[in-house]
């Protein structure tokens, strides 16, 4: 179950890699479409509702093309990192010894990594609040509520990884 589980982060990390190594200079061209009039020979850009769509050519991607492209950078770019140090995460189980500092450094990195969506949520809860007065549970916030809970988790396993480093360097200092 241990190597299953490697192995889809593993998967999760590459698959969403190329993703954005694919989506994120396509998008920052057609960004430079329509902000600068160039012409891309791929890139087309749609009016619907008086909002612009980028849409590429033969393959299916659409987004609306403003300022909040640069937020789906930056997600596409985290959570590439966030896959990443998932699967350094679930190599800590494959290893003979888990009470170890490289465990807990792992572990303490990918405890922090889980905040920063949470920040960012409550930042972006609480001024769509205050803007609109209207506070509805949708996606962003499930990824907030997503991330919040594996933090929770990950703080007990990280506890319990540092008491069983505690015990295992008290067991190798004993004759």
């Amino acid at each position: 179950m241990k190597k299953i589980a490697f192995l889809f982060s593993k998967l999760f990390f590459w698959g969403f890699a190329l993703f954005s190594a694919f989506v994120i200079p396509i998008s920052i061209l057609s960004f430079l479409e329509y902000f600068f009039n160039w012409d891309i020979p791929f890139v087309e850009i749609i009016q619907r509702k008086e909002l612009n769509f980028a849409v590429i050519a033969s393959v299916g991607i659409e987004f609306w093309l403003s300022y909040s492209v640069i937020l789906m950078w930056a997600t596409f770019i985290y959570y590439s990192i966030y896959f990443y140090v998932l699967q350094s995460f679930f190599k800590i189980f494959m290893i003979e010894k888990t009470f170890e500092e490289y465990s807990l450094k792992k572990l303490t990195f990918f405890y922090k990594l889980n905040f920063i969506p949470i920040i960012i949520g409550f930042f972006g809860i609480t001024i769509r609040y205050t803007m609109f007065d209207m506070l509805r549970f949708d996606e962003p916030h499930f990824f907030v509520l997503l991330h919040l809970i594996i933090a929770f988790f990950l703080y007990f396993y990280q506890d319990l990884i540092k008491k069983g480093n505690n015990i295992q360097q008290e067991n190798d200092l004993t004759i």
